[in-house]
């Protein structure tokens, strides 16, 4: 009886340390990561359902819903918002220490930079076939630096020009008007014929038919692409600005023909595109850059526009510009690991996809599913092939914006023909790209 007793006090001591032993194993929690993500306030306009949201607003909601299913780690998020201007102090100058971010989302023309750099992660072993079949080729080499992909695109800004369709029709204009819900491709030639008309309609000497600007840089890249009007690439093939060309110069001296005819404001070296932008909002410009928020916009403010490509051969242009996250290598492999898998996260996570709704997807995917129910997603999306790349992944682009729009300035005063100006643009500009390749702007 003792044998037997004792026996049953092995076998229920040895299930005891058994069951024992499964929940050691069942319950061992994985390694706790913390990452750093950090945005500046870029806007991703009026999303269905959420309201005007932020990056910040996508990447908090997100990371909530990741956490909720994430098993690989036990990932703790500490998200953050920094000004534009402070990129400086809140990435370049924390990189390498405890306050550094394992994420950032990104417009950044300093990404080029950062990865030639080291700093950054290659991203490309995210993308599969699916995904890259998915994204605009164009877009994926905007984010391509050395043949490796380091920004993962989100959302996109397609920039286009948005038109004030009364003043059209009170030119007798009625015939440049594109069908509902699409986007007008005028030649130069047409684009002329329309300023003049609208020009020559106004009552009010403070209206004006198209927009111009030189105060600053801001919107250069778009005065940029007015330089393309005439055939010109902008660049030759060695990357190097290229505008001391035919076309580049015949698109200069069209610029001070159109500010000397009185069809941009008076003044307009003195406008910054702010100001240009105001001007549209309050009915005295006819024509002005914009994308798809700032056409949802308009309409918001009671206001009958359509949308066209910047004048050129084959249909216009449009430029794009993206926003995505990009992911700093800083020596932890389980927080690059991390940061990976929550980037990979927001491509299969509908409530993240979403957020793309208030600009424009990169996503074909997404602009299918949704283009019947949201005003000219169908229509920029199907935009796609008129764009063009005036960035182009550059290194040092902060010194080209520097002094490209000083250029531009003196041609709109008359200190400098146009032939003098495309001079000093590929000077000035290629001096700047080439500090950037030394590593020294």
């Amino acid at each position: 009886m003792r044998k037997k007793r004792l026996l049953c006090g092995m076998l229920a001591a040895a299930l005891c340390f058994s069951l024992a032993g499964c929940r050691a194993r069942g319950t061992a929690e994985p390694e706790k990561v913390t990452l750093i993500l950090k945005t500046p306030p870029i806007g991703l306009g009026n999303v269905p359902g959420v309201g005007d949201a932020e990056a910040y607003d996508l990447l908090t909601a997100a990371a909530e819903r990741f956490r909720a299913q994430y098993t690989r780690y036990d990932v703790e998020f500490v998200i953050s918002r920094y000004d534009y201007l402070d990129e400086q102090t809140q990435l370049a100058d924390k990189y390498g220490t405890p306050e550094s971010a394992d994420l950032f989302f990104s417009g950044s023309w300093n990404v080029p930079l950062y990865a030639e750099r080291g700093w950054l992660v290659p991203l490309d072993d995210l993308i599969d076939d699916e995904l890259r079949a998915d994204i605009s080729e164009s877009i994926w080499e905007q984010n391509t630096v050395g043949g490796k992909v380091y920004t993962m695109p989100f959302h996109q800004l397609q920039n286009t020009l948005m038109v004030n369709r009364e003043m059209m029709t009170a030119a007798g204009l009625q015939d440049y008007i594109p069908p509902k819900d699409a986007v007008a491709r005028w030649s130069v030639e047409d684009f002329d014929l329309i300023c003049r008309a609208l020009r020559d309609a106004f009552a009010d000497e403070n209206t004006f038919a198209f927009m111009m600007y030189a105060a600053n840089s801001q919107g250069d890249s778009h005065i940029m692409t007015l330089l393309r009007a005439y055939g010109g690439t902008l660049y030759d093939r060695q990357g190097n600005f290229a505008v001391n060309t035919p076309q580049g110069v015949q698109a200069l001296a069209w610029l001070r023909e159109m500010d000397q005819e009185g069809i941009t404001p008076r003044g307009a070296e003195n406008l910054e595109l702010r100001d240009c932008m105001n001007l549209f909002y309050n009915g005295q410009l006819a024509i002005c850059v914009g994308n798809l928020t700032n056409l949802w916009e308009a309409e918001n403010r009671g206001m009958d526009v359509f949308a066209a490509n910047f004048p050129g051969p084959s249909g216009g242009y449009c430029t794009t510009s993206t926003n995505g996250l990009c992911v700093f290598d800083n020596g932890d492999e389980a927080r690059i690991q991390a940061a990976k898998d929550f980037i990979r996260f927001l491509y299969t996570d509908e409530g993240s996809m979403k957020y793309t709704l208030g600009t424009l997807p990169v996503n074909r995917s997404i602009i299918e599913r949704y283009q019947d129910e949201i005003w000219m997603l169908r229509a920029y999306g199907g935009n796609m092939a008129h764009t063009v790349d005036n960035v182009r992944s550059n290194l040092n682009w902060q010194g080209v914006r520097d002094v490209f729009y000083t250029q531009i300035r003196a041609l709109l005063t008359g200190e400098q023909s146009p032939e003098e100006t495309a001079a000093a643009i590929d000077e000035s500009c290629n001096a700047a790209l080439a500090r950037g390749r030394a590593g020294t702007g």
